[in-house]
């Protein structure tokens, strides 16, 4: 029962290093005709509206989700955690399943990023653009959950999805709109991790020494001047934007930051 607890208040245990694990604070109920906002938001609804085997149960989780019936949400590889408030009250420990990717898709999807210029520079400035699940799905690669891709665990003893599994699914959505990278991590990859090695990867493009920390020596001589001498590898210069755009991210819960609508466009998915 401990063990559950941490896990759900967003303290670690050894399974799930801290990398590996984000807790959100419970979210408030939420207002308006749309549950979610931006493009990776809607995204995410549609792909669990289009794969729902029981409309009946996914209304009412969307209820109890608009309602704010979801508590403090876990999110770590392959698994999302939060305990559902019923309408009589009563609190159930939900657990949804996604499959991870395997070391070979993530293979390919490093890659996918690494020779392309936009991918690199946008993950690397912290930012997700839509038109990567589309990109990744021509590679075979499906970020997005498909037709009995997620599989539900609650205590109310439902043996399949209940309210409560779609209550917390519909509230993903939400996490979406803060920060994509959310379904990365849920596909095995945590942001920090995701980052290395594109930059390692990116390195080696270049032919420059992954491993080697810039600055090391000072800046290079030069640096500054017109040429090639003083200039500096695109990854390089998107890792010192991103840095410059942290100041000011809205704080979440388990020692990471999220911003709001990060990689939120809007077209391509239409509302639920």
């Amino acid at each position: 029962m401990t063990g559950d607890h941490d896990r759900i208040t967003g303290h670690h245990d050894d399974a799930y290093p801290p990398e590996a694990e984000r807790t959100f604070a419970a979210l408030p109920p939420a207002g308006g005709r749309g549950f979610a906002e931006t493009w990776w938001g809607r995204a995410w609804l549609k792909a669990l509206e289009d794969s729902a085997l029981d409309g009946a149960q996914l209304k009412l989780g969307r209820r109890h989700a608009r309602a704010g019936a979801v508590g403090a949400v876990s999110v770590r590889p392959g698994r999302i955690t939060a305990v559902v408030r019923d309408r009589d009250h009563s609190r159930h420990r939900t657990d949804v399943l996604l499959p991870q990717l395997t070391g070979a898709q993530w293979d390919r999807f490093l890659d996918l990023v690494a020779d392309r210029a936009g991918h690199l520079a946008a993950l690397l400035d912290r930012d997700v653009p839509p038109v990567l699940a589309e990109d990744a799905a021509a590679a075979g690669i499906e970020l997005l959950p498909g037709i009995g891709d997620m599989e539900s665990e609650c205590g109310c003893g439902a043996w399949d999805h209940c309210a409560h599994s779609s209550a917390l699914c519909y509230q993903v959505a939400r996490l979406l709109d803060q920060d994509p990278f959310v379904l990365l991590l849920l596909r095995g990859r945590g942001e920090r991790e995701l980052l290395a090695e594109l930059q390692a990867r990116s390195a080696s493009r270049a032919g420059a020494p992954a491993g080697r920390e810039a600055g090391r020596s000072g800046p290079a001589r030069g640096a500054g001047r017109r040429g090639v001498r003083g200039a500096r590898h695109p990854a390089a210069a998107a890792g010192a934007s991103a840095a410059r755009r942290r100041a000011g991210a809205a704080p979440v819960l388990g020692g990471h930051t999220a911003r709001s609508g990060r990689g939120g466009g809007r077209a391509g998915v239409p509302g639920p």
